[in-house]
C-alpha cells in the first residue's frame, strides 16, 4: 500500500510540476507603432508614435511575461507585407502580421494626446498652450499625455483587451529649457527627468500594466506549419514550455465576421476537427499524432480543458 501510495503522489506530483511549467511559458508578443493623434500640441517632437512604441516594448520585456519580437524583424516582415507601420492598420492585418512574424498577440493604437501647457505662478488655471520656444519666466508646466492601445489575437483576429493609460506631471520654475526640449528625445538622456517624459511614463506604464497582468489568463494557442499523415508540426517547442504527451484541440477557422456598420472585423466562425498529442518536443517546434484526417497547414490549435 505504501508503494502504491508513494507511486500515486509521484504522479500527481510530476503532472502539477508540468501544468505550471506550461502554464507559465511566455506568449509572443509584438507592438505596432502607435499611431500619433495628438495633433500639433507637441511642436517640434518627432516620432512620438514610435518612441511611446519602444517604452511599451521595455516595459512588456522587463515584466518577464511576454517574449517581444524584436523591431528588426516586425520592419522587415511590414516592408515585405507593404503594410501600414503605425495603429492605423486594421485588426485583420495586424493579424496578418503576427502570423509572417510568429506572434501569437499584437499591440496597436494611438497616442491621443501628448504636450505641455505653461501657465504663470498665481494665475488660476492653465494657460494656452505654447509652442516649444522663447524665453519663460517662473511659471508652472504641466504635461499631458495619454495613449490607447488594443490587444489583436492573432488566430481569431480579434481585439481580445483594450485599455487607455493616461499620465500627468507638472514642475514649478524652470526645471527644463522648453527652447531645447524637442532635442531630448525618446531614450536619450535626460527624457526621463522632463515634465513630459514623466507624463509619458506614466501613460505607458498604466496601460501595460493590464497586460501584463492579463498574461496568465491568455489561453494557449497555437499553428499548425506542417501535416505529414498522421502527424501535424506546431509552432510551440521547448522554448515555449511544451510538453510531451499534451493534448491539444484542432480547430478550422470559417469565414471571417465583419460588422455590417463599422466594418470592424470580429473574428471567425471556429470548428474543431480533432485533437492530437505532442509525441516529440524540438527547441522551437513540435510533433504531434492525431486521427484528424482534414488537417492543414490553415488550422490552428488551443489547450485542452
Amino acid at each position: 500500500m505504501g508503494n502504491i501510495l508513494k507511486k500515486c503522489s509521484m504522479s500527481i506530483m510530476i503532472l502539477l510540476l508540468s501544468s505550471y511549467c506550461f502554464a507559465g511559458s511566455k506568449k509572443t508578443i509584438c507592438v505596432m507603432d502607435l499611431e500619433d493623434k495628438s495633433g500639433d500640441q507637441h511642436s517640434g517632437w518627432h516620432d512620438v508614435g514610435k518612441g511611446m512604441a519602444d517604452m511599451l516594448v521595455t516595459t512588456l520585456v522587463k515584466s518577464n511575461k511576454y517574449m517581444v519580437v524584436e523591431r528588426e524583424k516586425l520592419v522587415k516582415a511590414m516592408d515585405e507585407q507593404k503594410l501600414n507601420a503605425t495603429g492605423a492598420v486594421t485588426s485583420q492585418s495586424a493579424a496578418k502580421l503576427g502570423k509572417l512574424i510568429g506572434a501569437s498577440y499584437v499591440i496597436t493604437g494611438s497616442v491621443t494626446e501628448f504636450g505641455v501647457k505653461q501657465s504663470k505662478l498665481g494665475v488660476g488655471g492653465l494657460g494656452r498652450v505654447l509652442p516649444f520656444g522663447g524665453g519663460v519666466d517662473t511659471q508652472t508646466n504641466t504635461a499631458k499625455v495619454a495613449i490607447d492601445i488594443r490587444m489583436i489575437d492573432v488566430t481569431t483576429g480579434q481585439i481580445i483587451k483594450a485599455e487607455k493609460g493616461e499620465g500627468e506631471d507638472s514642475s514649478t520654475g524652470v526645471s527644463i529649457d522648453l527652447d531645447i526640449a524637442p532635442s531630448v528625445d525618446f531614450g536619450k538622456d535626460g527624457f526621463d527627468e522632463t515634465v513630459i517624459g514623466k507624463a509619458t511614463r506614466k501613460a505607458v506604464e498604466m496601460s501595460a500594466k493590464t497586460i501584463i497582468d492579463y498574461a496568465s489568463d491568455l489561453p494557449w494557442s497555437g499553428r499548425v506549419i506542417k501535416v505529414s499523415g498522421k502527424q501535424i508540426y506546431l509552432n510551440s517547442g521547448e522554448e515555449d514550455g511544451e510538453q510531451i504527451g499534451r493534448v491539444v484541440g484542432i480547430y478550422h477557422r470559417g469565414e471571417e465576421l465583419v460588422d455590417p456598420d463599422t466594418g470592424a472585423s470580429l473574428g471567425s466562425e471556429e470548428t474543431k476537427i480533432g485533437t492530437a498529442k505532442i509525441i516529440k518536443v524540438e527547441k522551437k517546434y513540435s510533433i504531434a499524432e492525431t486521427t484528424a484526417t482534414n488537417v492543414t497547414a490553415e488550422d490552428y490549435l488551443k489547450s485542452e480543458k
